[in-house]
């Protein structure tokens, strides 16, 4: 087995902003009870605490997760500890006008029991919305200390340029991981040349680099993920098989599949701190032993080969939730 190198969290500088983040971040959609199913709250209460406990300062959420519940489960895991966390949420993309982003500023904040966010991102671009006074809100939200960095979050390099002609971008929140590389072509160069902070999400694909979901798994009623690209027939079974190939490539280095996926992730050049959902303990704890190691250059190479035909076929077919086209179609509804 490869030598592992124990070391503390790291804190890394998050793009241009004065603000610093653990090398790896808790994402709270699972807590949401919205799009994965049911979620148990004071196991969600319990996971962020712990993760402050281990290092983890970057808990990560949005207004639209489960309509504000994960902001109130956030707001209450850390009752008394909020200088402890760094806090990243998000704006909806219906409310881009400015007078609607202040006041969906103010509904987080009452939410989550705090008078400021260190990173507040916009959820997803809207052509509905003129860019330009968007981001002048942000910067007046900035000055006013109650937002410590700018962010956006799912924006292609021409949504940022656009933005960056109002305003300056200091973070990108995309989806990233070994099955889906849509930003590896131009976005995380982009950022790199832009000292812009990278903080992928849906680092473990939807679940499906846990090594837990089988070609037997059953769906619970509530969990949205059968209806993304990865799960389509055909898609998912060679998925499913490709995550098995990396099993040993993880075994070698005493760890888990997650694990080997999540310091993969957070070895990738330009990535600031990757989002890892949890929604026991037991997952935070396992997510919390991907750092303190490093992969080598042989399995880095390997990995390529077992996941790059997964991203192959996929890479045409749209955004990896969806969410492009559904935006899409409720656009032409409303021109119609």
């Amino acid at each position: 087995m490869p030598p592992i190198r124990r070391k503390r969290m790291q804190q890394r500088q998050l793009g241009s902003s004065p603000v610093k983040v653990s090398e790896i971040g808790l994402g709270t959609w699972g807590m949401s009870g919205a799009f994965w199913g049911a979620a148990d709250d004071e196991e969600s209460i319990r996971v962020i605490r712990r993760a402050l406990e281990r290092g983890i300062t970057l808990i990560d959420t949005a207004e639209a997760y489960g309509h504000g519940h994960a902001e109130e489960v956030v707001g209450k895991a850390l009752a008394g500890s909020r200088d402890k966390a760094v806090i990243a949420t998000k704006v909806a993309p219906n409310h881009l006008e400015p007078a609607a982003i202040e006041a969906a500023l103010d509904g987080s904040l009452k939410r989550m029991q705090t008078d400021y966010v260190d990173v507040y991102f916009v959820h997803w671009p809207n052509s509905d919305f003129p860019i330009g006074p968007t981001m002048e809100m942000m910067e007046r939200l900035r000055s006013s200390g109650r937002i410590k960095a700018v962010g956006v979050s799912n924006f292609s390099t021409a949504d940022m340029d656009s933005a960056r002609q109002h305003g300056v971008i200091d973070v990108l929140q995309p989806p990233y991981n070994m099955l889906w590389r849509e930003v590896e072509a131009e976005t995380l160069p982009y950022c790199r040349k832009h000292n812009i902070g990278v903080m992928p999400y849906s680092g473990l694909a939807q679940g499906l680099l846990t090594g837990l979901l089988s070609l037997d798994t059953k769906f619970v009623e509530g969990d949205e993920r059968r209806t993304t690209v990865l799960f389509q027939p055909g898609t998912y079974e060679r998925a499913v098989n490709a995550v098995d190939t990396l099993k040993p490539i993880a075994a070698r280095y005493g760890k888990t599949v997650p694990q080997l996926a999540i310091q993969w992730l957070t070895s990738r050049p330009g990535v600031s701190s990757p989002l890892v959902g949890a929604r026991t303990v037991k997952e935070l704890e396992e997510n919390v032993e991907s750092v303190g190691w490093t992969i080598s250059d042989a399995d880095i190479a390997a990995i390529d080969k077992i996941t790059a035909p997964v991203w192959a076929e996929i890479k045409d077919k749209g955004d990896m939730f969806g969410f492009r086209a559904r935006q899409r179609q409720e656009q032409q509804a409303k021109s119609a």
